[in-house]
């Protein structure tokens, strides 16, 4: 299963068993339907055994809880439904206490994945790439984003 979206609020690709979201903005009620309908889509269609997911949030403007919580299910429902093993979380240095206890207390709560949080983009795919996701695809959509 591969998945492709670039809009205003998202970029997210899934290949093989490593997805890429990259949250740009301030999420509304429009992104996160958005959001959980992907991940139906990922829920419904995905077939490999185990699945992580790489996040950037450093461009990420914290929304309002309601919303938060919104976009906590739609994980919970994929950590529920899906082995959804590590999330590598990217977010901005300079804000990393208040991102990092706003993760945990909206976006991230109960769900199963084990979720490492990063300052660097190449720390967290190192990260990933050390627990063997296949990672080849979203190292090159990333190299290319960069040039």
């Amino acid at each position: 299963m591969e998945i492709v979206v670039d809009n205003e609020e998202f970029c997210i690709r899934l290949y093989q068993n490593v997805a890429y979201l990259k949250v740009i903005g301030i999420q509304d009620k429009t992104g996160a339907d958005f959001f959980e309908k992907t991940i139906d889509e990922v829920i419904s269609k995905y077939s490999h055994d185990r699945f992580a997911a790489l996040c950037d949030l450093t461009e990420l403007i914290l929304p309002h809880p309601s919303i938060s919580r919104q976009i906590n299910r739609a994980i919970v429902k994929l950590s529920d439904n899906l082995n959804f093993g590590h999330n590598a979380v990217i977010v901005e240095p300079k804000f990393l206490q208040i991102m990092q206890a706003y993760i945990f207390s909206f976006y991230l709560r109960n769900i199963s994945a084990k979720t490492k949080i990063f300052k660097k983009e190449s720390r967290a795919v190192e990260w990933l790439n050390e627990l063997n996701y296949q990672l080849t695809e979203i190292e090159g959509f990333l190299s290319e984003k960069t040039t």
